[in-house]
């Protein structure tokens, strides 16, 4: 039930890892290459490629063999830190009785914050949990386990209450159905 929370909390340590990070750079800059430090201090989250995840990788391994020969408490704070000069993504997966019902406080409040975070539901249209009841996620007139009858009220629409916020990309997918859109969807939310 606390996925959104815990994986807020894991954003705000990723990016004080990285303000960390930077810091320190700054403070041994002058005992660096110059041309390694413009390239590490380079805004990070502007990175969606590739290649230029591949490049920060490199630099990074050439900044800690730069750091390897420098002996001062500064340099091993960020070579510990290193790793955090490569951006980051943090992805939340939970099933939709988290995301729609128990979660959703948490959910609404990561989508309010702002925060990069990527949120994966794995949506099967009823509490499995429990064994089958109806839940939030379940389509109107669906019949469930414990739901014989069909669900009297219309399905949540959570990709809306997060389009709410104007900041937040929403994709549907049928992970089966379409595997190639499936991925497309992932690679486009973590790049938003």
């Amino acid at each position: 039930e606390d996925n959104a929370e815990f994986g807020l909390g894991i954003r705000l340590g990723v990016e004080r890892q990285a303000s960390d990070a930077h810091r320190l750079l700054g403070e041994l800059a002058a005992e660096l290459p110059a041309d390694l430090v413009d390239s590490l201090q380079a805004a990070a989250p502007e990175i969606t490629d590739e290649a230029g995840m591949q490049q920060r990788r490199a630099d990074v391994a050439a900044l800690r063999e730069a750091l390897a020969g420098l002996d001062s408490p500064t340099a091993t704070s960020l070579a510990s830190l290193a790793d955090a000069l490569v951006p980051t993504a943090v992805w939340i997966v939970g099933g939709d009785g988290w995301a729609y019902d128990i979660g959703f406080g948490g959910l609404d409040h990561l989508f309010a914050s702002g925060a990069d975070v990527n949120v994966l539901v794995l949506d099967s249209e009823v509490y499995s949990n429990t064994g089958g009841q109806a839940s939030k996620a379940t389509p109107l007139g669906a019949a469930a386990k414990f739901a014989s009858s069909g669900k009297a009220a219309r399905k949540k629409d959570l990709g809306m209450i997060a389009m709410a916020y104007r900041d937040v990309y929403v994709a549907q997918i049928a992970m089966n159905a379409n595997e190639t859109q499936a991925v497309r969807a992932m690679l486009e939310a973590a790049a938003y």
